[in-house]
């Protein structure tokens, strides 16, 4: 890490600490679609760690407003396939299985409209 110097570079320091913590303040913003992903163990050794990854890249890069958070076991089960939740705001929500990153650009599609 580069050292601070001036004022400048302290700001700096500060705008990417904020922006790296603006999905945890967001994740209280009820007005935003909320996507959780499972990631138990199970989850994670399917490829929930990828899946996680691509969908904070992508909601990013189409400029989504969604806030992506882990959580533990959605649904039972020995064999837990990626397992994705997405809360709607109005409270509704609909849980994918066996998303890989074509059913994740779905998802993520869904959302824009």
């Amino acid at each position: 890490m580069a050292q601070i110097k001036t004022l400048a570079d302290l700001q700096a320091v500060k705008e990417r600490v904020y922006a790296t913590m603006k999905t945890r303040v967001e994740a209280f913003d009820k007005s935003l679609s909320q996507i959780r992903i499972a990631m138990a163990t199970s989850g994670i050794s399917a490829g929930a760690k990828e899946i996680f990854d691509y969908m904070i890249e992508k909601t990013d890069e189409r400029q989504i407003k969604a806030v992506i958070t882990q959580t533990g076991v959605i649904a039972e089960g020995n064999n837990q396939p990626v397992v994705v939740e997405v809360v709607m705001p109005d409270g509704q929500s609909k849980i994918y299985e066996n998303v890989d990153k074509k059913s994740a650009d779905a998802i993520m599609d869904s959302l824009k409209a």
